[in-house]
């Protein structure tokens, strides 16, 4: 087989031997996900499933690792191409808070983390403020699993192109392959965000969590000269802030797609995002796999081209690219 392994940020050498793209989720019936056309500043995309599509497709499955349009909506809010609904009031906010005098730093709790907001925002990265649960909770879902039993019905279940289920077998399952996307978040934050140990260890208690989180900031905010800021989409955490008396923003999570154009930074994070989500996606001749066998970095992807000629010319360029690389020329 025509067959590469390549890192998140090689998409971008197939994106440019390729001017439209149909994107597409191959367990589904002929269930093309969007099509992209290439411009000069990103790409005209067009959404072709709404809720009642995956809803139709879903009901032929009993698990629920066959994606949802709520995974769908998460792909692309994480790839920075869809937005919360409340976006420009929190970018008001911010304008208010620049002029408080103080230092403002700016927390996520873990949905934020997985809705990779911060590296798709303005804000300053030197501003960003990380607890230590978050990291934690992220932690605590990465290594599930599928086993042999759970392969084998679910392709008893998948009538098209069901072979490629052998690649998840011992893989990590959906909730895993989300949580390696949070914490592909986490690692960028942490290079220039400061983190802080929380006020006691973490729990498999999501409410407790939430509480320990916000008492970690009200305690950092009293023994600092600083405002922290908890952003977050949970109702509950936000309830808690307001008994606690945290600085907090609450965001409002799209309820539907309404999106038409994505830059090229975007596109590339949204084909690792759906890869990884999905499992398997397929973009014009190439299957994509976010999990596989013999996978050991969570930013690794596997490419299996179906068309000779285009394989020849991504190989070449990949070849170009990685041995221009390697001279460590800055």
């Amino acid at each position: 087989m025509n067959e590469v392994l390549v890192s998140a940020q090689e998409l971008q050498i197939l994106l440019n031997l390729i001017d439209e793209i149909s994107m597409a989720y191959p367990f589904y019936k002929h269930f093309d996900l969007l099509t992209a056309e290439q411009e000069e500043n990103g790409y005209k995309i067009r959404i072709l499933q709404g809720i009642a599509d995956f809803d139709e497709q879903q009901s032929h499955f009993s698990s629920d690792e066959m994606p949802s349009y709520n995974d769908f909506l998460f792909c692309l809010l994480s790839s920075g191409i869809t937005h919360y609904e409340n976006l420009n009031t929190f970018k008001e906010r911010m304008k208010a808070y620049k002029n408080l005098g103080k230092t403002v730093l700016f927390s996520p709790d873990t949905n934020i983390l997985y809705h990779c907001f911060l590296t798709n925002s303005e804000i300053d990265l030197r501003k960003v403020l990380i607890i230590e649960t978050v990291k934690e909770e992220i932690e605590a879902v990465l290594n599930f699993k599928y086993s042999p039993q759970q392969i084998s019905e679910l392709k008893k279940e998948t009538k098209y192109q069901n072979f490629l289920l052998d690649e998840f077998l011992n893989r990590r399952m959906k909730k895993s392959r989300i949580a390696c996307i949070a914490l592909k978040e986490y690692r960028e934050l942490r290079k220039f965000a400061v983190e802080i140990e929380s006020i006691e260890p973490s729990t498999n208690d999501k409410e407790r969590n939430d509480l320990i989180i916000v008492k970690t900031l009200r305690k950092f905010e009293k023994e600092r000269l600083a405002m922290p800021v908890l952003l977050t989409s949970d109702r509950q955490i936000s309830d808690l802030c307001d008994a606690e008396g945290l600085e907090h923003f609450l965001f409002t999570l799209p309820h539907a797609v309404d999106a038409n154009f994505c830059s090229f930074s975007s596109m590339v994070k949204l084909i690792y995002n759906l890869a990884m989500t999905f499992g398997v996606i397929r973009i014009n001749s190439i299957v994509i796999f976010g999990e596989f066998k013999g996978k050991n970095a969570i930013e690794e992807l596997k490419l299996r081209f179906l068309d000779d000629e285009l394989w020849k010319g991504f190989e070449k360029h990949l070849r170009i690219c990685r041995r221009l690389l390697s001279l460590g020329i800055e």
